[in-house]
């Protein structure tokens, strides 16, 4: 939104009845934007009415809606407002004649397959078998996007890993400065990417404009392992590194057991199985593909700058 705002665009902002617009307000006092180009409209992705009053006089539609969940209980919720939400975006666009869809996507839709060592957009989702309920639901989500892309709509997709940006405090990677800022003991092998939020923005546009359309782009920027990642954000906030090293074998263990659980309701609060064997996860990606095009990432510690520069965050 700030990004196309920038620009000059009018922007139409869907939001539910009871949501706040406080982060929305902060951003944009950061960035010195007055909200003259900004409207809301009050809806749900699930509510065809809605959005169908959403929807009318817009030329492009950025799907950015989704919900992130490792909970098993989530299952339902997650294929209602990833895969049904994505479902009504799509027609809701085709019905009134929009040309354009541009969707944020997760680097979880990618295939399993790996390529010289790395998952890339051409890698083969091979099957659904012992995938999270999130990551299904974000590959369900996609092949409603590229059904539009059969029935006529201009289509882009990103697929962006950790995403580093300020937000509503709490929730999505802000959850990752809050664990930060307390400050975290325990370390693990895993690893994994992270991208700015900038840099999502600035590339979905800049590819909606050119018209590279049918196409979809891993954005991803610093690989780093969680170690070092909260090693380094901890020390922003004068946290000492993480010192306690958590055995693997240990850890998958008490996963596995914890995923018997979850399977018949019992969960514990603040953890998932998922997230466990994910803190143990070393995944590598591809990015040739968008950087063939000429784009290249911000540093982790440039997201770092901003993201603290910008967010406000409770005492």
């Amino acid at each position: 939104m700030i990004e196309l705002l920038k620009k000059g665009e009018k922007v139409r902002v869907l939001k539910r009845r009871n949501a706040s617009t406080e982060a929305i307000g902060q951003l944009l006092a950061f960035h010195k934007i007055t909200p003259e180009n900004i409207e809301y409209a009050e809806g749900d992705i699930n509510d065809i009415v809605s959005l169908d009053d959403a929807l009318k006089g817009c030329h492009t539609v950025y799907h950015c809606a989704a919900m992130v969940s490792f909970h098993p209980a989530d299952a339902e919720a997650l294929f209602r407002i990833n895969i049904l939400g994505t479902k009504n975006m799509v027609d809701g666009a085709i019905n009134h004649g929009i040309k354009t869809f541009a969707y944020i996507s997760s680097t979880a839709a990618i295939g399993d397959q790996l390529i010289n060592g790395m998952q890339s957009e051409a890698s083969t989702w091979t099957d659904d078998k012992g995938k999270s309920h999130y990551r299904l639901s974000k590959h369900h989500a996609e092949r409603e996007v590229w059904r539009g892309a059969q029935e006529g709509l201009n289509v882009v997709i990103v697929n962006p890993t950790v995403i580093i940006g300020p937000g509503k405090w709490g929730q999505s990677s802000t959850s990752l400065l809050q664990t930060a800022k307390k400050g975290l003991k325990f370390s693990s092998t895993g690893s994994n990417g992270f991208v700015d939020a900038r840099d999502i923005a600035e590339i979905l546009i800049d590819l909606v404009d050119k018209k590279v359309f049918n196409e979809r782009f891993l954005l991803v920027g610093d690989h780093v392992s969680f170690t070092e990642f909260f090693t380094r954000l901890g020390k922003r906030f004068g946290q000492k590194p993480p010192s306690i090293p958590m055995p693997k074998s240990l850890v998958l263990t008490f996963a596995f057991f914890l995923s018997k659980l979850e399977r018949i309701g019992i969960s514990l609060p603040g953890i998932t199985s998922e997230n466990m064997k994910s803190a143990y996860r070393n995944v590598t990606y591809d990015t040739t593909k968008i950087k063939a095009l000429g784009y290249s990432f911000r540093s982790l510690d440039e997201s770092f700058d901003y993201t603290l520069a910008a967010q406000k965050m409770p005492d």
